[in-house]
């Protein structure tokens, strides 16, 4: 545990000391990293002794933290510490084991969480079933308690603290309640027999409510009007946010395409196209953020792979939606087409984002060859010209707080983007000078573009989002062949 600390300290520093998008594994971090793997081994942490499953689960995120790509090793090192800590009893509460004393019983909850968390999202990212089922599991959440609200020494643990209290802890509560749901609502997404669509809008009805139930400190707002708060505190809203909406995407997802001319299925259509629509300008902005003199630029280290997946899952079904709407756009009304391509620039954008990566990242060169292409297959709608008196009178009145809105943008020194969703429609995206190559003749993705009208999507997903794995995939990636570490020495 001890050298896994060191490492992810080290680690942490060495990055905020370079500014570059990837840093190099360094001697020093690279002996961390390779004595917390002989130290796992010299104490047989397969052997469920006390403190195996946390500095097993230490080490996983010292393997999570080493690449801003996806990296199955990383999955495979949870899915070992998530086992173990089942072998120990962690998916019972510690309320069922009398020799387990109160603060015992909390930490466990704690680390039982964080493994509960990584199991579900980067089971999701490599797409692959989660080990832990929540029939299976009774632990409670944590606390939302502070770390001198209680000891070692205590009988009992105080009452938890109400949600208007922001402690370190109410995050991980709240996300454990969100991440239970996502849990069935990605079973759903990975069952071989369709779900009833009563089914799906009663897990939409659980995920409002739990939307509606996040805590003051927690509820997502412009960057912009942030920059007086800690970036982890920002972050949090921002990943909290992230994992509802990816659950809106993912939970209405099959509707964008499946049964498109029905009525009934509407409300599935409009959600998941602005939740995804919403991650993509969570993405513009947090980019806007990590620039120099931005909010971030002193800690990109926080960020992580599973927000890009989510960003890169946001650009997939935006296209789909695009491609699905492209198909229907001569019956299609002015104001659905104004919508559209509303999402057409919100994807170009993203496309602008993941090029100014793909020399660091093996996604973003992944990402932006798909979009490339996307975007050079399906035309930006066309805005039908309204009469200048018309556009006039629809132009609306300031509202009550956009002054001292602009004011933190001119602080900010960047253009944020209001992450209300009642004002998605009126905003706008900073212009990028990155366009989509008019040949792509040679990109390993264009046979599966070929025939527009039949672009296998279920492909797409498997070769970009890791569902069904690499070998499922009949093309070769580029730069895909990078060898990968050992999971323990």
């Amino acid at each position: 545990m001890l050298f896994s600390a060191l490492y992810i300290g080290s680690q942490n520093e060495e990055v905020k000391a370079q500014d570059v998008a990837e840093t190099s594994h360094s001697p020093t971090r690279a002996i961390f990293f390779e004595r917390a793997g002989q130290a796992l081994v010299t104490g047989n942490y397969l052997k469920a002794k006390p403190y195996s499953v946390e500095a097993l689960l230490l080490y996983g995120v010292c393997k999570y933290i080493q690449k801003d790509d996806h990296d199955t090793d990383a999955w495979m090192i949870m899915g070992m510490s998530t086992r173990l800590a089942m072998k120990m009893g962690y998916h019972r509460d510690p309320r069922h084991l009398a020799k387990i004393s109160p603060f015992e019983g909390e930490m466990r909850r704690r680390t039982f969480f964080i493994l509960e968390a990584f199991d579900l999202l980067l089971s999701f990212q490599a797409g692959l079933p989660a080990i832990i089922h929540e029939e299976e599991c009774d632990t409670e959440p944590p606390s939302n308690l502070l770390d001198t609200d209680f000891d070692e020494d205590c009988k009992a643990l105080p009452p938890s603290r109400p949600p208007t209290d922001s402690t370190p802890m109410l995050y991980f509560r709240y996300k454990s309640r969100l991440a239970r749901i996502f849990r069935l609502i990605y079973r759903h997404a990975l069952a071989f027999i369709t779900p009833s669509y009563e089914e799906i809008m009663k897990l939409d009805a659980e995920l409002c409510k739990a939307h509606e139930d996040v805590p003051p400190s927690l509820r997502m707002r412009p960057l912009a009007l942030s920059f007086t708060d800690q970036p982890y505190m920002i972050l949090n809203r921002l990943y909290s946010d992230l994992v509802y909406l990816k659950s809106v995407c993912v939970l209405h997802r099959r509707y964008l395409s499946e049964n498109r001319s029905d009525p009934s299925f509407s409300y599935s259509r409009r959600v998941c196209g602005d939740a995804a629509l919403q991650v993509l300008r969570h993405q513009a902005e947090l980019h806007a953020a990590c620039q120099p003199g931005g909010l971030f630029h002193d800690h990109k280290w926080m960020l992580s792979s599973l927000s890009c997946h989510d960003f890169l899952l946001a650009a997939m079904i935006t296209s789909l939606d695009l491609y699905e709407s492209h198909k229907q756009s001569a019956t299609s009304p002015p104001e659905d087409v104004e919508a559209q391509a509303k999402k057409y620039d919100a994807l170009r954008h993203s496309y602008g984002i993941w090029m100014s990566r793909r020399d660091f990242s093996r996604d973003a060169r992944r990402a932006s060859s798909v979009l490339a292409i996307m975007l050079s297959k399906v035309p930006r709608p066309d805005i039908p010209r309204k009469p200048a008196q018309e556009i006039s009178s629809m132009t609306p009145a300031p509202m009550d707080g956009d002054e001292p809105f602009q004011a933190a943008v001119s602080y900010s020194g960047f253009t944020p983007v209001n992450t209300n969703s009642n004002h998605l429609a009126d905003q706008e995206l900073p212009t990028w000078n990155y366009a989509p190559p008019a040949d792509n003749s040679t990109d390993p993705l264009n046979p599966v573009f070929s025939e527009f009208d039949n672009v296998d999507w279920g492909l797409i997903d498997q070769s970009l989002l890791g569902l069904g794995g690499d070998g499922d995939v009949p093309f070769d990636w580029p730069l895909l062949d990078e060898p990968e570490a050992p999971i323990v020495p």
